[in-house]
Formats: C-alpha cells, structure tokens, sequence
C-alpha cells in the first residue's frame, strides 16, 4: 500500500500509530509535564525533599516522553522514535509509584505507627522491591520497543512483557492501597480511643507535632494521587490486552485521558500538598522531622526552637 493518501496526505493507518494524531496533544503533554516538573524540582529544593526523587525522574521521563512523541508524529513511519515514546511513558508511573510507596512510610511513623499493620519500616522495603522488580520487567519489554527497526513482532513481545510488568506493579499497588486502608481506620481507632489494645505508650511521636494534626490531609493527597496512578494501570493492562494495534492502542484519545490526564493529576497533587510542606527534612541526619508551628523544630522534633 501506498504510504500516501489520494489527497497527497500521509496514509496513518500504515504506522505505529494507526490513525493520525494530534500534534498539539503532544505538545500540550510535553509542555505541561515540564511545568510540573520544574515545579517539582524547584519544591524539592525548597524543602530538601530527597525522597521524591523517583517522582522527579518518573515526571522527567513523561515529560521526555510527550517531547519524542512529537518527535515521532514528525516522523510517522519511523517505528524506533514511536517506541522511545511509548518507553518512556510507560516507564515514568513506575518510578512515581515508588515514591507513594516511601511517602506512606513516612506518613505513618510520624502520625501512629502503632496503626500499622506491618511494621512501618518494611514498607518502603517490600514494595519498593516489588516496584524495582516490575520496573526491571517493563524495561525488559521497552528494550523491544528500543530496538533500531523492531518488527511486529518485536513489537508484540514488548508489548506482552510490558503487560507482565504493569499487570504485577497493579497486585502490587493493590496490595498497597489495601494496607493504607487498614492503616487509616485503625488510626481513626486511636484518634477516637476505641482501640484499647493500643495504648497511648504505643505511638512513638509527640502529640504537639504538626504532622499528627495533619496526617488525614497528606494522607488524602496520597490516596487521590495513588487512585490515579492505580486507574492509569488499569488502563494499560486493558490496552495492552486488546493488541498493539487494537482499538484503544490506536486510539490516542484514550491515552490522554486514562494516561497522560492521571499521571498530571497525580504529580500536582503532590504540587497543591507538597510532603515538605509538612515535613521538614533534616538533611545532616537524613531523617524527617515534623514541621512545628511558630519556630523550627528541634533535632528530636519535640519542640520548636524559638
């Protein structure tokens, strides 16, 4: 078939992407995604954020992302360049996901970590682990999508390994927001003192903290983003189910919708609430430390200094 129309148009339904895409979609993500990030990189200087990290370059690969997509709409029938993109949006969530796992540690052990039902430090252990893990997979599958001139077939194997990934990261998140939710209502408990079993000798933080009295709020933002990002993966595991050229793969509108819209919102929730706007971090311990009304707080967290 002829890569050109009647009208002297390019023919779409020959290339990766399948119909024609919008360009100015991609620009739109490129550009708002290095929004975020800037914004991102700047609040993490601000506060000395280093836990968010893995957010900042899960945010800089969506942003890199959008740009080769630009790219690659350029250059339609060039199946390496649509690949980069696709990589690199795939991977970004991944990376973002990490750190939710860390900030729900920290959530915890300095609001009541008797609520846990783990111990508290296991949790950025076992499911960071289990991100690394599925990250690692999902590389595997891009490395398909990476090579110079992949056939389809390349393609359809990157494709089912990259599902593997998103399929073991979505128990995982799973698993996660599972416990978040066990965690919340026991804390509830606590705070109403209807759970008798856990006695006030059990919750290591001073009561004056300002992360106590805030806990629900950083905990919402952390569940809103974490919805988010768990809605993303679900889409991609019904996209990558239905083939590399099924109809929602070769429907970009779904993409921003259940992909590029999630992750954004996800990534300026933590704008609108930011971790270190609560916590403060206390970079010659690298520890966290809450954040006391009316001075600074001291090394212990006990007290302002005034």
């Amino acid at each position: 078939m002829s890569p050109y129309l009647a009208d002297g148009s390019l023919n779409f339904a020959l290339t990766p992407f399948g119909t024609k895409p919008k360009i100015e979609l991609a620009y739109a993500g490129a550009v708002i995604f290095s929004i975020i990030l800037f914004l991102h990189v700047g609040l993490a200087i601000r506060f000395k954020t280093r836990y968010m990290l893995a957010a900042i370059v899960g945010c800089t690969l969506e942003a890199a992302g959008y740009i080769a997509r630009v790219i690659a709409i350029n250059d339609p029938f060039a199946t390496g360049k649509y690949s980069i993109q696709q990589a690199f949006i795939i991977l970004g969530p991944t990376l973002i996901a990490a750190t939710q796992y860390v900030m729900l540690e920290k959530i915890i052990h300095f609001s009541y970590p008797a609520a846990s039902p783990i111990k508290h430090h296991l949790i950025t252990r076992i499911f960071v682990i289990s991100d690394i893990i599925t990250f690692i997979v999902q590389c595997g599958g891009s490395v398909f999508l990476l090579l110079p001139n992949p056939t389809m077939d390349q393609v359809d194997l990157g494709t089912n390994i990259l599902l593997a990934g998103i399929v073991m990261q979505m128990v995982s998140f799973v698993a996660y927001i599972s416990l978040a939710i066990v965690f919340y209502n026991r804390a509830l408990a606590i705070e109403s003192g209807s759970a008798p079993e856990i006695t006030a000798s059990n919750i290591e933080v001073d009561k004056t903290a300002e992360l106590v009295s805030n806990w629900k709020r950083i905990y919402f933002t952390l569940m809103f983003s974490g919805a988010a990002v768990c809605l993303r993966s679900g889409f991609r595991i019904v996209e990558f189910a239905n083939g590399f050229t099924g109809p929602i793969a070769t429907n970009e509108n779904y993409m921003y919708v259940f992909d590029f819209l999630l992750m954004a919102v996800a990534m300026v929730a933590f704008v609108v609430v930011h971790p270190g706007s609560v916590l403060r971090h206390a970079a010659d311990v690298g520890k966290i430390e809450p954040v006391v009304e009316g001075g600074e707080s001291s090394p212990d967290g006990s007290s302002p200094v005034v």
